[in-house]
């Protein structure tokens, strides 16, 4: 038989599961229309964006009112993550995007970041990052974003720099995107965050040389 110590825990993990989850089904909505983020025109933060905001705000209220500082920090902590890791990982979910997509979707991220920074009272470094990702998608040429790539390194992940730069080829014009080199960049991404891996390769493959010149001489 649980005792009320435990019920308690369980109720709270089963609020910090429900946070959760409004913030995965608001955000999959957002993504179930990203085709629509090729051509928009307004860059008013996306309803379901709204939606969520106003799911968070609402929670932040009533829980609030209920629960100790200790315990309701916990409901909220990490979200940041979450939302930043959804909002990251989806980008591969646009067909297109179009420049006043890419500020729609920046205002998107600073609407969440007002809310959290509301509901926590600091600001979110996860969503800050989150900012900067698509910001990346305002650079006019790859060499821009590969620039930005060996400044900053592992600020982000080789998948997730290789998706930016695909969905930077897939919203070129047709006119310039047939003389874009998309392995060619890919490769370049590769090398600036492993530069150390290029290099072992590059020794590795002069002794590999020398080795057949040996045996085949000797």
């Amino acid at each position: 038989m649980k005792t009320t110590l435990t019920l308690s825990y369980d109720i709270l993990l089963v609020l910090f599961l429900e946070i959760h989850l409004h913030c995965f089904y608001h955000l999959s909505l957002l993504f179930r229309n990203a085709s629509h983020y090729a051509s928009v025109i307004d860059t008013d933060p996306d309803e379901n964006i709204m939606r969520l905001n106003h799911d968070l705000t609402r929670l932040q209220e009533t829980l609030h009112s209920s629960l100790n500082e200790k315990k309701f920090s916990f409901l909220f902590q990490g979200l940041g993550f979450v939302l930043a890791t959804i909002l990251i990982r989806s980008a591969p979910r646009f067909i297109r995007i179009s420049e006043t997509g890419v500020t729609k979707m920046c205002r998107n991220i600073f609407a969440i970041e007002q809310t959290l920074t509301q509901i926590r009272t600091v600001g979110d470094a996860e969503l800050m990052r989150t900012h900067r990702y698509y910001e990346l998608l305002y650079a006019t040429k790859p060499d821009e974003i590969i620039a930005v790539i060996e400044e900053h390194r592992s600020e982000y992940t080789e998948h997730d720099y290789i998706y930016l730069l695909q969905l930077k080829h897939l919203s070129f014009p047709a006119s310039e995107s047939v003389n874009f080199d998309l392995n060619k960049y890919e490769q370049m991404i590769k090398k600036a965050l492993h530069p150390n891996r290029v290099l072992n390769r590059e020794k590795n493959k002069g002794k590999n040389n020398f080795l057949i010149f040996f045996f085949l001489y000797y």
